[in-house]
């Protein structure tokens, strides 16, 4: 009996500090979007995280688990910090996270510059030269909800996926378009060669710009009122 009593507290003080060692806080950024992703559920849409300091460098990865009392806003970073409690896995259902994620607070919210990109565009300037009066002016709109890209180039109507975006660079995926011949093919192969090479943009009042590798303008569009 004396041994039973000496080991009971033991026991009591070994599990707490068991249960307190699985409980952990962690913060990170949440993106202003989500993406589609697959699980064990199916396709759904998930949100994506970033575990460093500086939001406007992010890696974004996709997070597939919920965030208890989170809230997500479309447009809008934010700064939060989570409990996650590892979870005993007898108790974890298949294709679930062994992980449950809690929220404690939002640290912070930011607008997401990028939202600004999120309208229908015309083109006025392609690598720097202005497009005199003609039928064949391309233009595009950018949807960042979807991450998707549409539009004409001046003879046949596109679409593709934007790879990757940031407050400064941007990245297309491939983009497929209808092949229709036109009787003059300059605008529409020039607009096509420019936004290939497209890496990164500045967006003012109501102009875009965008960039290639070397830092020369690709297109210059204004927004369709």
């Amino acid at each position: 009996m004396s041994l039973l009593k000496t080991m009971l507290p033991i026991t009591i003080i070994a599990t707490l500090f068991t249960s307190c060692n699985s409980i952990k806080t962690t913060t990170y950024w949440v993106n202003s979007i989500k993406v589609n992703c697959s699980s064990g559920a199916g396709k759904m849409q998930c949100l994506q995280v970033y575990k460093g300091v500086d939001v406007d460098k992010a890696t974004w990865s996709t997070f597939y688990a919920p965030i208890e009392g989170f809230e997500f806003e479309f447009g809008s970073f934010q700064k939060i910090e989570v409990t996650e409690t590892q979870l005993d896995p007898k108790d974890v259902p298949a294709d679930a996270s062994s992980i449950k994620y809690k929220l404690v607070k939002v640290l912070e919210k930011k607008q997401d510059p990028k939202m600004a990109l999120n309208d229908i565009w015309t083109v006025t300037k392609i690598n720097n030269s202005a497009i005199g009066k003609t039928r064949q002016i391309p233009g595009l709109e950018i949807n960042i909800s979807k991450m998707q890209v549409s539009g004409t180039d001046g003879c046949n109507n596109f679409t593709g996926d934007i790879k990757n975006i940031t407050a400064r660079n941007i990245e297309f995926g491939p983009i497929a378009s209808t092949r229709k011949m036109c009787m003059d093919m300059t605008i529409p192969n020039a607009f096509n060669k420019a936004l290939n090479a497209s890496v990164s943009y500045k967006k003012e009042a109501l102009s875009l710009t965008f960039f290639d590798t070397e830092g020369n303008e690709t297109l210059t569009l204004k927004k369709i009122d």
